[in-house]
């Protein structure tokens, strides 16, 4: 009889703490994964960020917590994943009432895009293990990977060319939106200039100082289509990386950089194009441009961005051309162009071991080392 009463008992026992995990496991459960860093270079190390916080007394024996990252992201401990098409990882945690759990899991970030990470999956049971509860947390995070810069020893002489055009042509001028400091006003300094909480403070007029930037620009028009090689990521992902890295060259002495591209954006599906700018926001705004071009998708017609963007050469802009494609089209627009009075230059990325065939005026060949 004491056994029955006692199995009687276990059994009443476990249902009601079958039904109060059903019912309250979740509650005060958060679970967050976050990145470190939202905004980096390929190459560069990063840190994603678990935290578990069971704000509650009950606690959780177990707790299994699932996400997917893209496969790109290598993780220095590869225990409780798998690799295919993304990295999924699977962390069990046993979680005591009212604690909290960080841990930090080490990767590097090998791939330039633009990736959104997916909501995490939680799974947990009762004090028995007999009961599979389970639940979602949303994450909205998003992480911008920039190109990667590049040494542009190739391109010294035509950066010396034109900047040193540009020396001896240019005005400089302030640039209204990169702040550089504040002193104290000068005869010569305008009205608008004035900082009113830095006058009160000081009691005489003190205005805002701006970065100089030229009045002259480089637009660079990029083509992420290959020639010959559609199935070869690393060829476009190199002439990515030109486009910044040259870009970045440029903003970097003051001179304004637009980039026109036919790259599609990987969630809107837009033209990404970046007016000219300068300043260390403005190389911001186009690595994150870069970093979002989805090269799976369906691109605009190359010849078509050329056309629109000869139509009105300015006399004030260089433009340098990135195009491993250089078929008839492409090489018709640009030829007209320049015998209009396009100052440029046209680079052609290539495997170091082909020749470029084509004769296209003011060439650059720049060797992609396999």
């Amino acid at each position: 009889m004491i056994l029955i009463i006692a199995f009687i008992c276990a059994l009443v026992l476990m249902a009601i703490q079958r039904f109060i995990y059903a019912r309250f496991w979740s509650k005060g459960l958060s679970v967050e994964t976050t990145y470190k860093y939202t905004e980096l270079e390929a190459g560069e190390s990063n840190e994603l960020i678990e935290i578990i916080t069971n704000n509650k007394r009950l606690p959780l024996p177990m707790l299994h917590v699932k996400f997917d990252t893209p496969k790109s992201f290598i993780f220095e401990n590869e225990a409780n994943s798998s690799v295919s098409d993304n990295y999924y990882r699977d962390d069990v945690f046993t979680v005591m009432g009212h604690q909290r759990i960080k841990r930090t899991l080490k990767f590097t970030c090998e791939k330039r895009g633009c990736y959104y990470m997916h909501d995490t999956n939680i799974t947990s049971s009762d004090l028995f293990l007999s009961l599979i509860l389970t639940g979602k947390r949303i994450n909205n995070s998003i992480i911008h990977v920039f190109p990667k810069k590049l040494d542009l020893k190739f391109f010294d002489i035509p950066f010396q060319t034109i900047s040193g055009d540009f020396i001896s042509q240019r005005t400089l001028v302030e640039d209204p939106f990169e702040f550089k400091g504040i002193r104290e006003y000068q005869p010569y300094d305008g009205i608008k200039k004035i900082n009113q909480k830095s006058t009160a403070k000081n009691n005489k007029l003190m205005v805002n100082t701006y970065f100089m930037t030229s009045s002259q620009e480089v637009i660079i028009l990029l083509n992420v289509n290959m020639q010959a090689y559609k199935s070869d990521s690393r060829l476009v992902e190199g002439i990515i990386s030109l486009a910044s890295s040259i870009a970045e060259r440029f903003v970097s002495i003051g001179v304004p950089v637009g980039l026109y591209t036919n790259g599609a954006d990987i969630y809107t599906g837009d033209q990404l194009i970046i007016e000219s700018g300068s300043g260390s926001k403005h190389m911001f705004r186009i690595d994150t441009a870069l970093a979002r071009v989805d090269v799976s998708k369906e691109t605009y017609d190359f010849s078509s961005v050329l056309s629109n963007t000869f139509k009105h050469i300015s006399s004030n802009a260089y433009y340098i051309v990135i195009s491993n494609d250089r078929r008839d089209n492409i090489r018709n627009v640009y030829e007209n162009a320049k015998k209009s009075g396009l100052a440029s230059y046209f680079i052609v990325p290539e495997l170091a071991s082909l020749d470029v065939q084509e004769n296209i005026t003011d060439m650059i060949k720049w060797n992609i080392e396999y």
